[in-house]
């Protein structure tokens, strides 16, 4: 999944505990001590990288959320940054959710983001039990495993930022067959179901994937920390295969993500999502005072 936000989203990025459309009051801002990240190849930064170019000596390094988040944070913003998202979610989603969903919650959160948690439970080709998805009842009826895996979230007690899902047919072709894609009319439904799941929880902001995947499709400028981020000048925010972002619109995913959660000016006092200065710190190493990385297992890139 590689819905990367823009510029000005109109209208709600985030629903929860009130009516559907209607923006819910963030998080405490002090809900970023201890972060849990689970998702799939988006939040895992499938095939993306930074590096210094031609300098010497040449350094790159792969990149995902959780490094975004760590070099965006700002002094005494958190403590610790768990990562359980993983570019093979797709293979098994109600195995792999379930683990993720465990061993997040295992680290004691204060947040869990999952901001494509649920992408692979409507999307793909594989249902429950690894049987072939046939019908458009059989994503819903994956879909409903997803948010059994969240309902634990929320039993747990953990603010929680959950994307909807973005329509992700312009990678058809590149990325993505056909036969993986749900119908319009499954997306609206799935979307809607999401919605009135989020309803009534206090500790579940919903982020509009499908909003700012939309307005990502526009080509115009984007707003990533504090610079507007042209594609036409800078390089794109989203990688040739239409499905994952590249390096700035994961930036961007991240920082959109953290707003749903923080709201806009908390973010900006806790985080710094500019994209240059976040990869300068990525490829020094450095991270927030006093913050820790969590990834008990080798991360599963491509």
């Amino acid at each position: 999944m590689g819905a990367a936000p823009s510029a000005a989203i109109d209208g709600p990025a985030a629903t929860g505990a009130d009516a559907p459309g209607t923006p819910a009051a963030p998080f405490s801002a002090a809900v970023t001590e201890r972060i849990a990240i689970v998702g799939a190849s988006a939040s895992d930064g499938f095939g993306v990288a930074v590096s210094n170019g031609s300098a010497q000596p040449f350094k790159a390094e792969l990149v995902d959320m959780r490094d975004v988040l760590l070099a965006a944070a700002k002094s005494g913003t958190t403590e610790l940054v768990a990562h359980y998202a993983t570019g093979m979610f797709f293979s098994d989603p109600i195995t792999r959710g379930e683990d993720a969903v465990t061993r997040a919650l295992e680290t004691k959160p204060t947040l869990l983001l999952a901001a494509d948690f649920l992408f692979w439970y409507a999307y793909g080709g594989g249902g429950i039990g690894k049987t072939p998805i046939r019908t458009e009842a059989d994503r819903a009826s994956l879909f409903e495993r997803g948010l059994a895996q969240l309902d634990r979230v929320v039993a747990a007690g953990v603010p929680l930022v959950v994307g909807n899902l973005p329509d992700m047919r312009a990678s058809k072709g590149r990325m993505m067959a056909a036969m993986q894609l749900p119908e319009h009319a499954t997306l609206e439904s799935l979307n809607a179901r999401l919605a009135d799941w989020a309803k009534g929880k206090s500790r579940v902001r919903v982020l509009s994937l499908e909003r700012v995947n939309d307005e990502t499709r526009s080509g115009e400028p984007i707003r990533v920390g504090r610079v507007q981020w042209d594609p036409a000048k800078q390089g794109p925010v989203m990688q040739r295969d239409r499905l994952h972002p590249a390096f700035p619109g994961l930036v961007a995913l991240t920082e959109r993500t953290m707003e749903c959660a923080i709201g806009d000016a908390a973010c900006r006092e806790r985080f710094d999502f500019t994209p240059q200065d976040v990869k300068a710190r990525i490829l020094d190493g450095v991270t927030t005072p006093g913050a820790r990385s969590v990834d008990p297992e080798p991360v599963s890139r491509p």
